[in-house]
């Protein structure tokens, strides 16, 4: 069973898996162009014919369909099961791949498809004592993940703490190149 959602509050549980009966390259290239990819799960934009509900889908509705690699493997052989679940790894968010955790002196640096109908991302950095930051982001093309763990070697914890305070109010981006500058100035 498969939830399609959409943007405007419609959903619903279906039995109609909109992979089944497509062929393992056609199945792999809706991995590859997905909306979001992450770890084993797949999230797909459908037509307005899937809208859930018995409402007719509006000109701005974004229909979502989650499938498990169960579902996206479902009728295909032993092999070509294989090719989609290896595809299904990582993480991927309207196609790009996004990078893999990275841990340093015990803190989790992290990015995945954040939830919601537009391409996004959530950052989130915990440690021992809990989350430190806490970010949605829209994709860009700098490398935010690496930013802030060189930022996290600079100021440490407490500089996260700062980042996410400020990126609450601007951005993510915004509030790394407003540390960047700080730093710049304090050292003229």
């Amino acid at each position: 069973m498969v939830t399609i959602s959409c943007s405007c509050g419609s959903v619903c549980d279906s039995r109609r898996n909109p992979l089944r009966g497509l062929d393992v390259a056609a199945r792999l290239d809706a991995v590859r162009s997905a909306f979001a990819v992450h770890d084993g799960f797949l999230t797909l934009e459908l037509d307005a014919a899937w809208h859930p509900g018995g409402d007719e889908p509006g000109p701005a509705c974004v229909v979502l369909v989650d499938l498990d690699e169960l579902d996206a493997c479902d009728g295909l052989s032993a092999e070509d099961a294989a090719s989609v679940r290896a595809a299904l790894r990582g993480i991927r968010v309207a196609g790009r791949t996004m990078p893999g955790p990275v841990v340093v002196d015990g803190t989790w640096f992290r990015v995945a498809p954040a939830q919601g109908f537009v391409p996004h991302v959530t950052y989130v950095v915990h440690d021992a004592d809990g989350t430190v930051l806490e970010v949605d982001e829209p994709l860009v093309e700098r490398d935010l993940l690496a930013e802030l763990v060189d930022e996290f070697g600079r100021s440490g914890r407490p500089g996260l703490v700062r980042l996410d305070a400020v990126a609450a109010r601007r951005s993510l981006a915004g509030a790394l190149d407003e540390a960047r500058r700080a730093v710049a100035v304090a050292v003229a």
